[in-house]
């Protein structure tokens, strides 16, 4: 009877190391996910950035950061014509939009994306280069990114290990002669 009792403590303790590692596992699948998320809405901005050299100076967002928590419409009318301008208007509040999670809609209700996302948009005119940042809250603690800034107070303060950050600098092509 008592070995009968002890084999049933050791499988009980197999179980439940076995349970928490799916646990663990099923979060590193969603980590993963997030992040491959984040890269295509990265992708996405560069792409926006390339296509419209012309306004030059109108993806850069300064101090704005787009998603969550971003209720305005972005404007610029400060960098090249009215139609490029509008171009720009146009892909940073659908960027906005789906950092939000608009991507996918159930019951009118934005539920695809990332948990809590920004996004944000440095112009360096001097160098004429973008910085280009998605940031998003994690599920485990980590190491906290240093390669940008965007979203520091948002998840925790600037050391907050639940924040994660996908950067990308981006030079577009130059139209001088």
């Amino acid at each position: 009877m008592i070995e009968v009792l002890i084999t049933l403590l050791v499988f009980s303790v197999g179980l439940l190391g076995y349970a928490s590692l799916q646990n663990r596992a099923q979060k590193a699948q969603l980590e993963v996910y997030q992040r491959v998320y984040a890269l295509n809405l990265v992708d996405y901005m560069v792409d926006q950035v390339r296509s419209n050299p012309l306004a030059r100076g109108c993806y850069g967002l300064a101090a704005v950061e787009v998603g969550t928590g971003f209720y305005a419409s972005y404007t610029c009318s400060s960098y090249g014509t009215a139609e490029t301008q509008a171009q720009v208007i146009a892909a940073v509040n659908e960027w906005s939009d789906l950092l939000k999670g608009s991507g996918e809609v159930i019951d009118g209700n934005s539920v695809g994306g990332l948990l809590n996302a920004r996004g944000c948009i440095i112009y360096d005119d001097v160098n004429e280069t973008y910085t280009i940042s998605v940031v998003w809250q994690g599920l485990v603690e980590t190491i906290a990114p240093t390669s940008t800034n965007c979203g520091a107070t948002s998840y925790g303060g600037a050391s907050s290990k639940l924040r994660r950050a996908v950067t990308y600098v981006v030079q577009p092509p130059t139209l001088d002669s």
